[in-house]
């Protein structure tokens, strides 16, 4: 009879390391079904609240050529002078003002486009907006934006 605290050796090594193989192979189980997971949470889930959000970029209004803006003040009545044109802004350089031509100019009342951009951006700002309205406005414009190209054939 052997003694007791001898054990009995196994017939194969994996048989002695039965118990770790299986914790590897859970471990390694899992972690491959963790990876699998995040990569479906990251395909399917875009927002977990409001702070993941994107950030809104503000209009630059000073990006937008000054015909448009010369239309936004024609739309909606600002009272602010015209705006000085390239050939206006450069005669009244240091050199523009010598010329001929700077003489002839008559400079009656006008800016220059920071200052135009920074007027149409305050009003811009505190304009109040109906959402509904223009969001209906958008739809019928959307639907009837080629009825005039429809009628000239």
């Amino acid at each position: 009879m052997p003694p007791r605290n001898q054990q009995k050796e196994s017939n194969s090594e994996s048989e002695s390391k039965g118990t770790l193989t299986s914790r590897a192979a859970n471990k390694a189980r899992n972690a491959v079904a963790a990876a699998a997971q995040l990569e479906l949470l990251s395909k399917h889930i875009h927002s977990n609240g409001p702070r993941d959000k994107p950030a809104i970029q503000a209009l630059e209004l000073y990006t937008l050529d000054e015909n448009s803006l010369q239309k936004y003040k024609k739309r909606y009545n600002i009272s602010v002078p015209e705006m000085q044109t390239l050939s206006e802004n450069i005669l009244c350089s240091e050199i523009g003002k010598k010329s001929s031509s700077h003489k002839k100019a008559t400079m009656v009342n006008k800016v220059s486009k920071p200052e135009f951009v920074n007027s149409v951006q305050k009003h811009f700002s505190l304009m109040n907006v109906r959402e509904n309205e223009v969001i209906a406005s958008f739809l019928y414009r959307v639907k009837h934006q080629d009825k005039e190209f429809k009628l000239t054939f």
